[in-house]
C-alpha cells in the first residue's frame, strides 16, 4: 500500500515564509531606518510646504430672474482661474482687490449642488483675508460679466414694461372696455389683489437687480480653522507605508546579495 506523504510544495511554501520572517527579523534595523527617513522627509515637507486654505460658501440665485441659468454662473466663476493670470491688474481693479492679494488665490471652483438650486463656491488661497475678499466680490463680479449683464438688462426692460402694464390695469381695470362713464360694471375675472401682488414682486425684483442682488450668500463667509493643504495625516500615513515597503524590499535585496556572495565563496 502506497504511503501518503504531505505535498512538498506546501512544505517549501511554509519554509519560504519562515525564512522571510527570519530575514525581516535579521534586517529590522534597516527597515526601521527606512521608515524613519521617509517619516522625517514627510515631516519636513509638511512643515516647509505652503499652507493652502479653503474658503467655502453657497450662492443663491434670485428665483425671480428666470433667464440666467446656474451653468452660466458657474462658468463665469470658473473663468476667474484664467482671467486672474491673463488680465491680472484689470481683474484686481474689477474685484476691488490688490494685485498681491489676487496672487495669493490658487484655485476657484463653482459647482451646482445636486437636487438643489444653489451654487457651492470653493476658493483655495494662501491667505484667508484675500480669499474672503474675493468671495465677497463675487456677486458684483457676476453681474459685470458681459453675457450675464446683457441678459440682466433685458430682464430689467421686460420687468419695467410689465410693471407699466400692470400699473395701468390696476389704476383703471375697465379702461379698455370703452364703456360710458356712468355704466356700473362688475368684472369677476379681474383679480386686483393678484395683480397688485405681481406688481409688488416686480418691484422687489427690480430693486434686487439694481442693487446687485442677482445672487446672495447663504451665510456669512468665515475663515477656516486649519489649512486645507498639505494634508498632514495623509502624507504621514503614506510615508509610513512607503518606508515600510522600501525597507522590506531593501532588506530582502541585501539578504539575497549576502547569500549569493556566500554561495560563491563556497564554490
Amino acid at each position: 500500500m502506497e504511503k501518503i506523504t504531505p505535498d512538498k510544495r506546501y512544505q517549501d511554501y511554509e519554509i519560504d515564509l519562515y525564512d522571510l520572517w527570519l530575514v525581516l527579523k535579521k534586517r529590522k534595523l534597516t527597515i526601521f531606518l527606512f521608515i524613519l527617513v521617509t517619516l522625517c522627509l514627510a515631516i519636513a515637507y509638511t512643515t516647509m510646504a505652503q499652507k493652502v486654505y479653503r474658503i467655502s460658501n453657497t450662492l443663491i440665485l434670485n428665483q425671480m430672474v428666470e433667464t440666467i441659468k446656474h451653468s452660466e454662473l458657474t462658468a463665469a466663476i470658473g473663468d476667474l482661474n484664467e482671467l486672474k493670470i491673463v488680465r491680472k491688474e484689470k481683474m484686481a481693479q474689477l474685484l476691488n482687490m490688490h494685485v498681491d492679494d489676487l496672487n495669493k488665490i490658487r484655485n476657484i471652483k463653482a459647482s451646482v449642488k445636486k437636487e438643489s438650486s444653489v451654487i457651492r463656491v470653493d476658493i483655495e488661497t494662501l491667505d484667508n483675508s484675500a480669499g474672503i475678499a474675493l468671495m465677497e466680490a463675487l456677486p458684483g463680479y457676476i453681474q459685470s460679466v458681459p453675457s450675464i449683464s446683457i441678459q440682466l438688462e433685458m430682464e430689467k426692460a421686460l420687468a419695467r414694461k410689465n410693471m407699466e402694464d400692470l400699473k395701468a390695469i390696476i389704476d383703471n381695470p375697465v379702461k379698455d372696455l370703452k364703456l360710458p362713464s356712468n355704466t356700473v360694471v362688475y368684472v369677476p375675472s379681474i383679480d386686483l389683489y393678484t395683480l397688485k401682488e405681481k406688481y409688488n414682486r416686480l418691484i422687489v425684483t427690480m430693486e434686487n437687480m439694481e442693487g446687485e442682488q442677482l445672487v446672495s450668500f447663504a451665510w456669512k463667509t468665515e475663515p477656516p480653522l486649519k489649512p486645507f493643504k498639505p494634508k498632514v495625516i495623509l502624507i504621514l500615513s503614506l510615508s509610513l507605508i512607503m518606508g515600510c515597503l522600501f525597507g522590506i524590499f531593501i532588506a530582502i535585496f541585501l539578504e539575497w546579495i549576502t547569500s549569493a556572495r556566500h554561495a560563491r565563496e563556497l564554490e
